[in-house]
């Protein structure tokens, strides 16, 4: 059969037609038992990035798909989620059914698995965290927001500053993934905190132990993945309007986001303030604990049905008081920046008093994925600088200044699916230059270069996944030399380090109910630029640190087995580890031995190694007798050893029990008044005895806090209000991993927020 050149290129217009078209998928959402429509669900695919909510006759759509196997995932408040894997080579329509619950379903994984994952076969213990917890959760930041989670805690500076700790590990060995890149901000230093907004947070999902086989070096305790929000339904315009306000260190804060969605292109913005004066304690305001945040993002995309690219870019920029703690010998009255008892007009100022901090975060970013027949190419590529400048007295000039730029990707190939066998191989590099400027120095100008490549296989059966994985890094770090008065200060030197990393794991559902899986991994950590050639005073800890450029790098090998059992009324979930750290590093004080600075006498640190035993356990239990009641309970517990001199490890969190009751009061959401909640918790600490060489015992405390919300429909507006009292009895206690403790400053006294957030549409979808 011939074909004319008119007719070749009638097929050729309708093969174009069709691969722009793409594949699309709709259907109907119901209640399982009522089988009546539900509108309002969400369906979302989280390998595409792309999703909708259901109409008022409870139907989707969703266009511009590409051919290929997706997990597609519908939630709605109230019912328990519901994960399908879809063929949409074969499959255009699909309804689903919800089952209404009291108990809280975990989300679809991303973090845990290089494959998109239902919760229940993930061998890794992952923790999700939704957007209102986040922003309706006691804490002025992101990382002391998320120390409510069993397993996670913060090392703070005040109320402004802190950095995240997973099962006792923090520092370099936590990695921060925002959107898909991994955030650079010097993550070696105790006060700083992370560049994050917590307003821009739709989910996190915290991984706890070693993800190395993933993320390379710095993740050897885990990873906080910070994750995007779904972007608007297509035909839509959209966004919300957050305002909060803090009684007890004055804190207004507000965020405003706008987004819309027109034939596969995206856009989203948002901008975002924060403003708090020193915070009180239970007995005293802390002078110079305030802060000054200001946030804007933007992101443009596309979806089609090739993929997906989303192009991000973010800017931070904060300014935040550091407390000294130093006190008056006769009133016992803190001091403020000119050795005098602060007063009144002082410690209520919004002005920020030397010392302070003053940082400033850029990040361009990528995160794409290409479909590529029945391939799938996924390329996460990011820049960023980071300025952190710090100031001891004079506002003028800065006694300390670092500039770090860093350049990151990350490219992984997923292999179409044979015989419920996965495969996915990458490679991922980052190149870093940090720049010092300012009076003092805590480490040398140096340059890194990080490569990796790794490889991932999962193994399906009906009620079994198997998983696997290997991984090699490599790195490769180069510091200038720097004199002071004929004096080397630092050398040049050049530090190569690699490794590998592996891990391996089993899921199984041993009924409907209940399941459990299997860990084991190896993880790897190359030392940080301050553990290797720090030379100079540490403020924050009032001691002088040594570095040691023979330092080789960690590795540890942790075992994590976890069970989870879920029926109409209760939830249970145990998960329990051990880890051995083999060349940890840690700052020791051999012998009581001091230097002379200036004519004053400090404790010298040096940089030395050993072995670690690490191990604890997470455990939760949720009752619901009845749907509106909640009754959720959580106990964490980590112990950290070191096994060479028999001593405990610094910033260890005690014991920590939280638990919660809360009623819920269901009502027909076209009411003014829509589901109202009361909400009173417990935040319980234990006595923390097990402490290193420069910590103090740390006495137990128990804090009451109290919240309520309710959705609000004025008119044709829509809003979600709340109110919580956070240390509800004005109690006075000590946080461990509070740096401000040793200066016999406590935590935050009785603290009223509320808040409100208000969403609205400019253009709905048709």
């Amino acid at each position: 059969m011939k074909f004319s050149i008119k007719e070749y290129l009638l097929i050729a217009k309708l093969l174009l037609i069709q691969s722009v078209m793409g594949q699309s998928l709709q259907g109907y959402i119901y209640d399982l038992n009522s089988r009546e429509s539900l509108p309002g669900a969400v369906i979302y695919i989280p390998d595409l990035k792309t999703g909708t909510i259901t109409n008022q006759e409870g139907k989707y759509y969703l266009s511009k798909l590409p051919k290929g196997k997706f997990l597609v995932q519908v939630k709605m408040l109230g019912y328990a989620s519901v994960s399908v894997l879809i063929d949409l080579n074969y499959i255009s329509t699909q309804d689903f059914f919800l089952q209404m619950t009291a108990i809280e379903k975990k989300e679809v994984i991303v973090t845990g698995s290089p494959f998109t994952t239902d919760p229940k076969i993930s061998s890794v213990p992952v923790t999700p965290v939704e957007k209102m917890k986040i922003i309706t959760s006691p804490g002025d930041n992101l990382s002391t927001a998320l120390s409510q989670i069993p397993g996670v805690a913060a090392i703070s500076t005040g109320s402004g500053i802190a950095k995240p700790v997973i099962r006792g590990l923090s520092f370099n060995r936590v990695l921060v993934i925002n959107n898909g890149v991994r955030q650079e901000g010097q993550q070696w230093g105790d006060e700083h905190g992370l560049e994050i907004d917590k307003f821009s947070v739709d989910r996190i999902e915290i991984l706890k132990g070693p993800s190395s086989l993933l993320y390379g070096s710095d993740a050897l305790g885990g990873v906080i993945n910070v994750l995007e929000p779904i972007p608007a339904p297509d035909g839509s315009v959209r966004g919300e309007v957050i305002s909060q306000y803090s009684s007890n260190n004055r804190n207004a804060s507000g965020s405003v986001m706008a987004e819309g969605s027109h034939s596969g292109f995206i856009w989203r913005t948002r901008h975002s303030l924060k403003n708090a004066i020193s915070y009180k304690t239970p007995a005293e305001r802390v002078y110079n604990s305030g802060f000054r945040e200001y946030y804007s993002d933007a992101m443009i995309g596309m979806h089609k049905s090739w993929g997906f690219s989303h192009l991000h870019f973010s800017r931070w920029k904060s300014k935040a008081g550091i407390p000294e703690g130093e006190r008056d010998t006769v009133s016992s009255r803190l001091l403020n920046h000119e050795g005098l008892p602060a007063t009144e007009s002082e410690l209520l100022s919004r002005d920020i008093f030397t010392p302070f901090q003053d940082i400033k975060h850029r990040k361009l970013s990528s995160v794409s994925n290409f479909i590529l027949g029945k391939n799938q190419l996924r390329v996460n590529a990011g820049i960023q600088e980071n300025i952190r400048e710090e100031y001891e007295s004079e506002e003028s000039e800065a006694e300390l200044g670092m500039n770090l730029r860093t350049a990151t990707a990350d490219v992984r190939l997923h292999f179409p699916e044979r015989n419920s066998i996965s495969t996915a191989i990458g490679i991922s590099g980052m190149i870093q230059e940090n720049k010092n400027s300012g009076e003092e120095l805590l480490i040398p100008d140096y340059d890194l270069q990080d490569a990796g490549v790794y490889f991932n296989i999962k193994k399906s059966y009906s009620k079994t996944s198997i998983n696997a994985g290997l991984r090699y890094d490599t790195r490769t770090m180069e510091s200038a030399a720097h004199v002071e008065d004929s004096a080397a200060i630092f050398l040049k030197q050049t530090f190569n380090f690699g490794n590998f990393s592996a891990a391996a794991g089993l899921s199984y559902s041993l009924s409907e109910k209940l399941s459990m899986r299997l860990n084991l991994s190896r993880g790897y950590r190359a030392p940080n630029i301050s553990e290797l050639t720090a030379n100079g005073i540490h403020e924050g800890l009032y001691r002088f640190e040594t570095g040691n450029p023979t330092l080789k790098a960690e590795t540890s090998v942790q075992a994590d087995i976890g069970f989870s059992y879920d029926s109409e009324h209760i939830s249970i979930a145990a998960d329990l580890f051990a880890n051995r750290i083999n060349n940890f590093i840690y700052a020791r004080n051999e012998g009581n031995e001091v230097i002379i600075i200036d004519g004053e006498e400090l404790p010298r640190f040096q940089y030395v190694q050993g072995t670690v035993e690490m191990k604890g356990f997470e455990f939760t239990l949720d009752f619901h007798p009845h749907e509106d009641i909640h009754f959720e309970n959580t106990l964490s517990f980590v112990d950290g050893r070191n096994t060479d001199i028999g001593m405990s490890l610094p910033y260890i969190p005690p014991l920590t029990i939280v638990n919660e009751l809360r009623y819920d009061i269901h009502t027909d959401k076209k009411k003014k008044i829509s589901d109202p909640y009361v909400k009173l918790g417990v935040h319980s600490r234990l006595k923390q005895k097990k402490i290193d060489q420069f910590e103090t015992i740390t006495p137990g405390a128990a804090v009451i806090n109290l919240s309520a919300g309710a959705n609000i429909k004025l008119s044709n507006q829509e809003m979600n209000m709340f109110i919580s009292v956070n240390n509800l009895l004005d109690k006075a206690y000590y946080d461990h991993l509070s740096r401000l403790k040793a200066a016999g400053i406590m935590e935050q006294g009785i603290n009223i927020t509320a808040g409100i957030s208000l969403p609205f549409g400019i253009k709905n979808p048709k």
